[in-house]
């Protein structure tokens, strides 16, 4: 593994760093926190301005499950099957990124 300090990668570690922040929201049962969603907005924004594409299916499937997980009328089960699935799609955001950091 090697690592560049070039502006993008930089860019992106920030964007990583706020990715660990919405992953620890979720896990402190925030549901109602917007972070994810300012995480999902800068990555989109951050892939569609850098030569850094990362899957579509990550990508949106994991946006999708953090705005799923903003309803209020989910049960307690259900709620946390959904928090998972949008840890599970924070984290492999974070796995893609990193991987394109220090490659």
């Amino acid at each position: 593994m090697y690592f560049n300090a070039t502006p993008t990668n930089m860019t992106e570690l920030l964007v990583v760093c706020l990715a660990v922040v919405a992953v620890i929201m979720l896990l402190r049962k925030r549901y109602d926190s917007n972070i994810p969603l300012l995480f999902y907005a800068l990555a989109v924004m951050f892939t569609n301005g850098a030569d850094r594409p990362i899957h579509p299916a990550i990508l949106y499937g994991g946006l999708a499950f953090c705005l799923l997980l903003r309803f209020e009328f989910m049960g307690t089960g259900f709620s946390k099957f959904v928090a998972f699935l949008a840890n599970a799609g924070l984290v492999l955001m974070i796995w893609v990124m990193m991987s394109d950091v220090l490659a």
